[in-house]
């Protein structure tokens, strides 16, 4: 029997439930003959985790059996046990299965163009990013960092962090730098006011700036005075605030030298003020901050630091079952792991496309990177904007033609790795995915 017939059996006639990814890896690959270090490093998992998955396994089909089962001796248990007359029975086809066993999206699926919202079915968890996420903001004056490429979850995680807030009768007030004039940063004493009257607006609060704004105290001073006694005086409830695309700031030297250590400082007002200990903050970015900031003075070494990962081929193959697509099996997880990098926008889009269109698996890989695939709006979108960027383009151009990693300055990296386009290490470059390189090694015709 192979790997995959092996599990089938397991949950129709040993078992009688679906498996978890973690179950399906650990018997899967026990089947192989490999250990837990080396489920491990190709799963995502952590090798505990996989070891305390295997325990609770092998107790409970001993349970079942009536006989010690290890995971040494599970090939041979389970050859004798499967193979027996005994546990002969018809396949149980997909249709013939309880409904709960299967984990299925909200019917019908719709493009992936966006965040999902908090109680979507098809939001995948990348521990342990979000149990350190909803522990910092129920931290006094917690301050929660978010890293990721565009189109990575950072705003899904977010949505589920106001859920998460409100359920828990925290006030909330969520920013998106990317949706303000210009005109607003022009200049910190313009950005601090928008700042002030946005976050009153988020809390429904009137607006009171001229009663605590004195330009003879300065801005920041004002700034400060607003949120202690006028913000943070209204409320005896803790009032999460969320700062999304603070990566924007980074146009703007002057600005950002002077709002990111005001940020620290409230931040390090709570270690003493009881007032201030009620604000705790979550910033979002898609790349690296390169602003030259005092160490003392930057808010991007302190508090808790999340960078959300790429989708493990245990998280595709979950997200899979939540599709219905029982089809994709672990080995067609990696396949996607290896053509687009387990990002999670590109996985969404390619089983948005298979569950809803009469094509092959082999089909939609076959043509992932080709402008007529599936990812050729995508691909063309990011060709418009090199397109009007010549240098970051011929950064590209070397970083896909390259035959090992590339060594590019700071400010390219991060554009690069802002639009999602590369992974760096260190200084060191290389494309985010396979369908990335073929597709602009052809495109960029410099």
């Amino acid at each position: 029997m192979d790997p995959d017939e092996v599990l089938r059996a397991i949950e129709d006639r040993i078992l009688k439930r679906k498996l978890t990814p973690a179950e399906r890896i650990v018997l899967g690959q026990t089947w192989n003959k490999q250990t837990y270090d080396q489920m491990a490093q190709h799963s995502g998992y952590g090798d505990a985790h996989l070891k305390d998955t295997g325990y609770k396994l092998w107790r409970a089909i001993s349970q079942v059996l009536g006989q010690r089962v290890t995971k040494k001796s599970l090939l041979f248990v389970l050859q004798e046990h499967l193979e027996s007359p005994d546990w002969a029975s018809p396949t149980v086809t997909v249709e013939e299965r309880s409904p709960q066993t299967i984990l299925r999206p909200d019917s019908p699926p719709q493009y992936p163009s966006g965040p999902l919202s908090p109680d979507s079915s098809l939001y995948i968890n990348r521990p342990p990013n979000e149990t350190l996420a909803h522990s910092e903001i129920q931290r006094s004056g917690g301050f929660l960092r978010i890293k990721a490429p565009q189109k990575m979850g950072k705003t899904s995680l977010v949505f589920r962090l106001i859920q998460a807030a409100h359920q828990q009768n925290y006030k909330t007030a969520n920013l998106d730098l990317q949706s303000i004039d210009k005109a607003t940063f022009k200049s910190t004493e313009v950005f601090l006011e928008w700042f002030c009257l946005r976050v009153s607006q988020e809390l429904k609060l009137p607006l009171s700036l001229d009663e605590y704004w004195d330009s003879s105290m300065g801005y920041k001073v004002s700034s400060e005075l607003y949120f202690q006694e006028y913000i943070l005086a209204q409320t005896q409830t803790p009032i999460v605030l969320f700062i999304s695309a603070v990566e924007d700031l980074i146009e703007h030297p002057k600005l950002a030298q002077d709002f990111f250590p005001l940020l620290r400082y409230w931040h390090e007002k709570a270690k003493w003020s009881s007032v201030w200990k009620k604000l705790r903050i979550v910033v979002s970015h898609s790349t690296e901050i390169y602003v030259p900031l005092k160490i003392n003075q930057s808010p991007f070494n302190i508090g808790q630091s999340l960078k959300l990962p790429r989708f493990s081929s245990a998280q595709i193959y979950e997200l899979a079952l939540r599709y219905g697509l029982e089809q994709i099996n672990l080995e067609h997880a990696q396949q996607l792991v290896s053509l687009i990098g387990g990002h999670p926008y590109l996985v969404n889009v390619f089983f948005y496309h298979l569950t809803t269109q009469e094509i092959s698996l082999e089909a939609l890989m076959h043509k992932a990177s080709t402008p007529s695939g599936i990812y050729g709006d995508h691909l063309r979108n990011y060709l418009i904007i090199l397109n009007h960027e010549p240098d970051l383009a011929m950064a590209l151009k070397q970083i896909v033609t390259a035959k090992e990693s590339l060594e590019l300055d700071a400010v390219t990296l991060y554009q690069l790795e802002s639009l999602g386009l590369i992974q760096v290490k260190g200084y060191q470059a290389i494309p985010s995915c396979e369908v990335y390189r073929s597709y602009f090694q052809q495109q960029l015709d410099l």
